[in-house]
This record gives structure tokens, C-alpha cells and sequence, in this order.
């Protein structure tokens, strides 16, 4: 994530398309705890990257961190991709309807499919924003020790 792809303002990040998987740009709507948490990260002249250790690149070695949530949460054979399936079935839980779930995770081919898909071409910007609202909020909810 880098800062020159957030409006804050606009509240939203614009994941380029050379680096979403499926090779188009993706429009993130951020939560209000979203906003939060980049509100509370460090920014460091003349470094564009979000999260980073080295104010040169961002973070990638993540082996170290996931030990430590292997031995905190007594997990194992966990992956940073089960975020995005964590984050699936939490919205869905909350109600969010799955088409507005795969919108989220930029999938193109899924609930939505055949005739459907090749006429239906809205984003669903709106109901992705209520849906990662409310996400945020059940995150808060952690966050809090609630």
C-alpha cells in the first residue's frame, strides 16, 4: 500500500492494476476504522510506502509475524490470504450479500455470472462502502477487547 494511492479525502485507495491479481484497477472503499488506523501510522519523508521498517521498501518478510500469531492464537498452517477469506465470511455474517462480498475482494467471475454478468455492470460502490463500514466496525469491536 502506498500513500500516493489513498485519498483520504475521497476515502478510498486505488489498488493499481499491475497489482491486483486479476490485472484491473481496484477501487477500495475505506472504513471510517480504516481511515483510522492509517491516521495512526508513522509517515516518513520521502518514503510513498504505507507499511515499511526500512522507510525504503515495504514490509515482506512476514515468516517472524506469523510465528507469533501461530503461538498467540494456537493456530497453525495459516496464511495473510486467509485475511481476505476471514473478511468474506465476516461480512457475510453481517448480512452483506455475497455478489457485494465478491465486488469487494475485486473477484470478476462469481455469484454473478452467464447473461447476468455480461449486462450487470454495476460496481456496487455504495453497498461495498456499507459493507466495509460495517466490517470496520466489527474490527473496532476487537480492537477494543470488546
Amino acid at each position: 500500500m502506498k500513500w500516493s494511492d489513498i485519498d483520504l479525502e475521497g476515502k478510498i485507495w486505488v489498488i493499481p492494476a499491475h497489482l491486483s491479481k486479476n490485472g484491473k484497477q481496484h477501487v477500495v472503499p475505506l472504513s471510517g476504522y480504516a481511515l483510522k488506523l492509517l491516521a495512526e501510522a508513522p509517515r516518513f519523508l520521502e518514503c510513498d510506502f504505507v507499511f515499511t521498517t526500512t522507510q525504503r521498501t515495504h514490509i515482506s518478510c512476514f515468516s517472524k509475524t506469523i510465528g507469533r500469531i501461530h503461538e498467540t492464537s494456537g493456530t497453525s498452517d495459516w496464511r495473510f490470504h486467509d485475511l481476505r477469506r476471514t473478511g468474506a465470511s465476516g461480512m457475510a455474517r453481517l448480512g452483506v450479500a455475497p455478489h457485494v462480498i465478491e465486488k469487494v475482494l475485486n473477484h470478476i467471475s462469481g455469484t454473478i455470472s452467464g447473461v447476468a454478468a455480461v449486462y450487470n455492470r454495476y460496481g456496487y460502490d455504495a453497498e461495498r462502502r456499507d459493507a466495509l463500514e460495517a466490517w470496520g466496525h466489527t474490527l473496532e469491536q476487537f480492537d477494543r477487547g470488546k
